[in-house]
């Protein structure tokens, strides 16, 4: 809308100009100046807002102090005429057609009453002035039919422009979600011909494996238990891919209930002391937050197993505050150095993961020993 405010700018810095350099007279020019200082002040009030929306009430305010401000000037000063260059360009800009051309026609039957009733000072016969309003309302209707054509085309063109850039988006998302399913197909059908059947395969060897041994070897046994159990969770979490449904542990249970699950059963396994707290009031996260947290307690627990030698206990907290939520796995191991780790998925895969949803996974040494892994989630 520049445009609309450098004209009228313009228009008005003209205007001044000839009113104050003219003929009439002092007064003459001090009432001109100051109805065009009103008619500015106006323009800058209601006008140069209204111009910015569509047919709004505004508008029609500013139309309404705009078009008897107009008939002042002129009727103040024969060259405050040219403001109304400008002011039938704004009706058919605020209006729609039907009461953009009642409006045109008031504007311009004030200004030929203006011109007859001061008919001394415009020197016109009434008759001309009848013949010069029929021409200037003829002229402004078609302009102003023209202008709102121009008006309407350029808001279909936007309007056409938008349903595009829509359509493209969704074009996109669609072909985006067909190239996720297509992947999603292809891994689940390398899973269930792999890892599943494996596990399976796993599962019938651990149960023949227990039914051969002896009912005194409760060690044996124990860990005959342990490994069925792992064989049969990965089961089910590679059911869970295929299917695309959440991790079994969240199927049914509540995040805190979830990973306190997994750290109780860590005790079990390992032999280590281990405890889990939950602080603060537990808020909903969403399916993918609650997902990463999950993985993200999976990972560390299986670094404890496999790299904190010396490790005695294991502690777990989840924090939920105002600023998010956070988790922290700790041991007191010997600890280890995190750019000295390998190439491998874990700490990697741990930081993509919490990435993916805007939270920052931080790993370090433990107080006073050991390693601390922690995940702040912000709300």
């Amino acid at each position: 809308m520049p445009g609309w405010h450098l004209a009228f700018a313009t228009l008005a810095v003209l205007t001044a100009c000839l009113v104050v350099t003219g003929d009439a007279g002092p007064a003459t020019a001090e009432r001109g100046a100051a109805l065009l200082v009103l008619l500015s002040g106006w323009y800058g009030a209601t006008g140069a807002r209204a111009l910015h929306r569509d047919h709004s009430r505004l508008g029609i305010v500013y139309l309404v102090g705009a078009v008897p401000l107009s008939a002042a000037l002129f009727a103040a000063a024969p060259e405050g005429a040219l403001m109304s260059f400008m002011l039938y360009p704004h009706i058919w800009a605020l209006l729609p057609l039907r009461k953009a051309m009642a409006v045109t026609v008031a504007s311009v039957m004030s200004m030929a009453a203006v011109m007859i009733v001061r008919s001394a000072v415009y020197e016109q016969e009434p008759s001309s002035v009848i013949l010069l309003a029929v021409v200037t309302l003829v002229v402004a209707l078609v302009l102003g039919v023209w202008i709102t054509r121009i008006i309407e085309q350029s808001r279909q063109r936007a309007r056409l422009v938008q349903e595009l850039a829509a359509t493209r988006a969704e074009l996109a998302e669609v072909s985006r979600e067909a190239g996720v399913l297509a992947e999603r197909e292809r891994l689940a059908k390398e899973i269930h011909d792999t890892l599943a059947q494996g596990f399976t395969s796993v599962l019938l060897l651990l149960e023949a494996a227990k039914a051969g041994t002896c009912e005194r070897d409760q060690a044996a046994r124990g860990h005959l238990d342990q490994a069925r159990r792992t064989a049969m969770d990965n089961l089910a979490e590679a059911r869970a891919l295929v299917a695309a449904l959440p991790p079994p542990q969240l199927r049914d249970a509540s995040l805190p209930d979830a990973l306190g699950g997994l750290i109780e059963r860590f005790e079990a396994e390992t032999g280590l002391e281990a405890r889990f707290t939950v602080t603060g009031t537990p808020c909903r996260l969403t399916p993918n937050e609650e997902v990463v947290l999950l993985r993200v307690t999976q990972e560390a627990l299986a670094n404890v197993r496999k790299h904190a030698s010396g490790a005695g206990r294991l502690g777990g907290v989840l924090a939920y505050g105002s600023a998010g939520v956070t988790l922290r796995i700790s041991d007191d191991g010997q600890g280890f150095d995190p750019g000295e780790a390998g190439t491998g998925f874990g700490i990697g895969g741990m930081r993509d993961r919490v990435a993916e949803v805007g939270g920052v996974l931080s790993i370090g040494p433990g107080r006073p020993s050991g390693t601390l892994v922690q995940v702040e989630l912000p709300s």
